[in-house]
């Protein structure tokens, strides 16, 4: 009688010449597993992936953040030099950028509500019109000021947010509330001013002193935050405090204008307040269609 360990061994041998095979494991042991795929665009993710980033960075000192649903970056300043880190391919890494630091705003992501950037990128799909390729931006503005920006790829309009995430207004130069909100942004430095206006077609500026030989204009077009434009010219005007235009005063002569019948919703028009006949007290120089007039400050027109 064969032991119990043969008649183990003789099955072992039967089974082989058989042509059986043991069944194959699903998972390699040495098999690694697939990335996890995150997306960005869900509550929290985004900020907890520029949390990551800049953990590896080693500073906070941002100077440009770019998110998208499976991709994120950063550009911070150590010893003030700007160095890029990101988020491709589930790999956190320090990349190659074009970015350049020329002494823009330093900011904190704390500063920014980037809880939920699919809900931002919502906002802007239903006010540009597309959700492709979206990408959110954070940097500083020519104008020293920080906001969102929203833009697509192909690209359609960028729309912009606040850091708290309440959207920037579109404005409209044909109503005396579009006129006011573009007048306090362009001049909510305070600054005395070479001249200042409005234009239905383009937005609200205002020229302000630059160096000996430049002059600086602000400008709050109806879907961008304001700009800075340094021309290098020196305007030779007076100057006079900001705190002078009114836009109640502008749309009166607007509405006086619309009562004559020389203004409508298709009209273009403009002013510009300067003191170019230098008696120290500014003027509103109006061109409406084709109607030329100037006004004191209160709207009431002048007699050459």
């Amino acid at each position: 009688m064969r032991s119990p360990r043969a008649l183990a061994a003789a099955v072992v041998v039967v089974t082989l010449l058989g042509g059986c095979t043991p069944p194959t494991p699903t998972t390699s042991p040495s098999s690694s597993p697939s990335p996890v795929a995150v997306d960005l665009t869900a509550p929290e993710q985004a900020r907890a992936m520029i949390r990551r980033l800049i953990a590896k960075a080693g500073t906070p000192r941002l100077i440009q953040v770019e998110i998208a649903k499976e991709w994120a970056a950063i550009t911070v300043v150590k010893d003030d030099q700007p160095e890029t880190w990101a988020w491709r391919d589930n790999t956190i890494k320090q990349v190659d950028s074009d970015v350049a630091y020329v002494q823009q705003r330093v900011f904190s992501i704390d500063e920014f509500n980037i809880d939920n950037i699919g809900g931002l990128f919502r906002a802007a799909a239903a006010i540009s019109g597309s959700e492709s390729g979206q990408e959110l931006q954070i940097v500083d503005s020519s104008a020293g000021e920080l906001f969102m920006s929203v833009s697509t790829l192909p690209e359609s309009r960028t729309v912009f947010f606040y850091p708290d995430g309440g959207l920037l207004p579109t404005l409209d130069f044909n109503t005396e509330g579009g006129i006011q909100r573009g007048l306090d942004d362009v001049t909510a430095t305070g600054a005395n001013a070479l001249a200042i206006g409005v234009q239905s077609n383009l937005g609200a500026w205002v020229d302000l002193p630059g160096s000996a030989t430049t002059t600086i204009r602000r400008l709050r077009t109806s879907t961008v935050p304001v700009t800075i434009n340094e021309r290098s010219q020196r305007s030779d005007l007076p100057t006079f405090s900001v705190s002078r235009v009114r836009a109640s005063a502008i749309w009166r002569v607007l509405a006086d204008a619309r009562l004559k019948g020389l203004f409508d919703a298709g009209t273009r028009w403009q002013v510009t307040v300067d003191d170019r006949e230098r008696t120290g007290i500014p003027r509103m120089h109006f061109t409406i269609g084709s109607t030329s007039l100037t006004t004191d400050l209160d709207g009431q027109e002048l007699t050459r």
